[in-house]
């Protein structure tokens, strides 16, 4: 894994010193923009026949007193040119190879070749999932150029767009003092500002302000949830529609406070900062690589426990969502969501052989993400899910066969956990919008991969994503 320690001086160079068009190597074809701040040039991507604009930062660096803190808009501007032809950094997280560093919050456009600044073009902004804990958008899988082509190639031409946004503990990092200072839910903070910035530059780059779409998959998809119930479901019209894939509001948890006790003792007990009087001022003074380190080796990791999450700040979420719904207290603009026909694939539990088995582990199931249940509830769901696995996922084998290897009832388990988890909140989704008359579809994915292991079916996440 490569970690971004430093910058180079050349790096540094590159970013402070303002080159004429001739050093940059601006040519006939290539792109230019002029936004708030300053210009940027851009790659002309022949192939696609389009225009593409890489790592333009929406946030000043969350370096230093801003690591864990919410993002500040950038307050200066620059003449000149900037480069803008290479994904910026990718935000530190677990369990990957991109180049990671702090300093992540940048945000990509993509249009097609000759768009102007009076085209008007409809946006759509991409939001990646990974728990939370894991994504960017140098992922190839995430590249926007695949979209952008399909609307050029169905005469619909579209603007796209996806940000970067801080992960883990650097964007989730829940303590009183972060609540105190207005830090909690920095990640989602961060994707709140990289919206406000292209709400107000995307026409520069062609794009129409008032025809935003926001779309996000898994996390991006919760995300999207989080930011329709968001300051008490204030609109400031930073989109005017949504799709949201396998992710709603009620179908994930939002931890209290205090369950972040354990986790940050954790942490700061493995970086040393446990007996400081600054618990806070130690962790930003750490370098990237030691908060990495330790955020990796403790229950901040979630690939082990899944503690990583939002919680109720009193500010950008001012209660849980299932409190505002009876209020009102959401944006209402068109949605659409859906999810796989086999989510619980992915989270259906491996070697639970009979119906005391699966009852058990209703009682803990992803008990750190709030799902665990209690036994009136965990009995009432195993009524209303008979063992019957010709019914259950994954859904395309439609006999009775199962697979001792993963459990006698882990197709039982998996129809549980996938409703509990994705399925279920997407219907309330839906019955919540379609309640405030607002236009709402819902969509089935049910096509598994072409390498999916015969027990996947149409697994979460595994759907187009661009």
């Amino acid at each position: 894994m490569r970690l971004q320690k430093s910058r180079s001086l050349l790096a540094v160079l590159s970013t402070s010193i303002l080159l004429p068009a001739s050093v940059l190597g601006i040519n006939s074809t290539s792109p230019t923009v002029t936004v708030t701040n300053g210009s940027y040039i851009g790659k002309y991507v022949p192939e696609w026949q389009q225009d593409q604009f890489l790592g333009i930062p929406y946030a000043i660096p969350p370096l230093g007193d801003l690591r864990f803190a919410r993002p500040k808009s950038l307050n200066t501007s620059f003449t000149g040119y900037r480069d803008a032809t290479h994904y910026g950094h990718s935000c530190y997280q677990y369990g990957t190879t991109f180049n990671l560093s702090e300093d992540c919050l940048t945000l990509n456009v993509i249009r097609p070749a000759g768009t102007t600044p009076d085209s008007n073009l409809p946006v759509l902004i991409w939001i990646f999932g990974g728990g939370f804990y894991t994504g960017a958008t140098a992922d190839p899988q995430y590249n926007l150029s695949g979209i952008t082509h399909v609307g050029q190639q169905t005469g619909q031409p579209i603007i796209t767009v996806s940000m970067d946004y801080r992960l883990g503990v650097w964007g989730f990092l829940q303590t009183p003092q972060v609540l105190a200072e207005g830090g909690s839910n920095a990640g989602l903070l961060d994707q709140r500002l990289a919206l406000r910035w292209i709400k107000e530059n995307i026409a520069s780059f062609g794009g129409d302000p008032k025809k935003i779409t926001v779309w996000g998959e898994s996390a991006g998809g919760q995300s999207i949830s989080y930011h329709l119930y968001s300051y008490d479901g204030r609109d400031d019209d930073l989109f005017q529609a949504a799709i949201i894939e396998s992710g709603s509001p009620t179908g994930a948890s939002l931890n209290p406070l205090g369950y972040y006790t354990v986790p940050t003792e954790n942490l700061t007990r493995a970086t040393g900062c446990w007996t400081s009087t600054n618990k806070l001022a130690c962790l930003r003074s750490l370098t990237s690589d030691q908060l990495w380190k330790a955020q990796v080796s403790q229950q901040w990791n979630p690939m082990a426990s899944y503690t990583i999450s939002s919680t109720v700040d009193g500010d950008f979420l001012t209660d849980y969502p299932s409190s505002l719904t009876p209020q009102g207290k959401f944006i209402k603009v068109p949605l659409l969501i859906g999810a796989n026909s086999d989510e619980g694939t992915s989270f259906g539990v491996a070697g639970l052989d009979n119906e005391t088995a699966i009852f058990n582990n209703l009682l803990v199931y992803r008990a750190s993400n709030a799902y665990a249940l209690s036994p009136p509830t965990a009995r009432k769901l195993l009524e209303l899910y008979p063992n019957d696995p010709a019914n259950e996922p994954p859904h395309y084998i439609t006999n009775a066969t199962i697979f001792p290897s993963k459990g006698l009832q882990w197709r039982r388990s998996a129809a549980i956990a996938g409703d509990l988890v994705m399925i279920s909140g997407r219907r309330k989704l839906c019955e919540i919008y379609a309640a405030a008359a607002q236009s709402v579809y819902s969509y089935r994915f049910d096509t598994p991969l072409w390498n999916a292991a015969v027990t996947d079916g149409a697994r979460h996440s595994d759907k187009p994503k661009s």
